[in-house]
């Protein structure tokens, strides 16, 4: 026993130093935080981004690369920032956070920003402004395209984009003057309006 009595402490002092390794790798695992409802486009240079965050940890922004600011999260894990500045055209942003021992999370998920300040283009195939319809439907039917992806509405009602970017519509009318507005709303939140006037006269059957 003698012999042995030396290895066996050493091998019980080396289990005592490190018996709490495992809470302490625990401890410094920081979960990144997440956004909330990030936007994928804006038309705005300032945006406010929210998101969650382990209750009062630091949470740090990071926008086209350098860090911009920080916050704490609130009970809750909710945290803000207030007009954080993009440029124009493509965003990067990702956040990190910090827990009150000072341990780093990895970045989170890093979300792409476009920021544009473009009106999307609309075209418009039939009718043509003065084009004069004529059928038994009470129906003109719609044909154009917008040159990105959008909201498009025709006398305010929802029309379907297709992949391609064209649309068409099947426009209930009555007989005599008809004004289309058609309105395309891009991504970032940019409008263009068509409007034009067509005559529909319903034939003799």
């Amino acid at each position: 026993m003698n012999f042995f009595g030396p290895e066996i402490g050493a091998l019980l002092g080396f289990v005592s130093i490190h018996k709490n390794d495992e809470d302490t790798i625990a401890d410094v695992t920081v979960n990144p935080p997440s956004f909330a409802d990030l936007p994928k486009a804006t038309n705005q240079d300032t945006i406010n981004i929210e998101g969650y965050a382990a209750p009062g940890s630091t949470v740090k922004i990071f926008v086209n690369g350098p860090e911009k600011g920080e916050v704490i999260a609130d009970a809750e894990g909710k945290f803000m920032f207030e007009n954080i500045f993009l440029i124009e055209s493509r965003n990067t942003v990702f956040a990190k956070s910090v827990d009150e021992k000072g341990h780093e999370s990895e970045k989170s998920e890093t979300q792409i920003i476009m920021v544009d300040n473009s009106k999307p283009d609309i075209d418009i195939e039939s009718p043509k402004p003065g084009d004069t319809i004529k059928n038994l439907n009470e129906r003109v039917l719609i044909r154009g395209k917008v040159s990105e992806k959008a909201k498009i509405t025709i006398n305010k009602k929802l029309v379907v984009q297709k992949p391609d970017l064209t649309f068409e519509y099947l426009l209930g009318v009555v007989e005599g003057d008809v004004k289309i507005t058609v309105e395309a709303v891009d991504e970032a939140g940019n409008s263009k309006i068509e409007a034009f006037n067509i005559k529909y006269q319903k034939e003799s059957e």
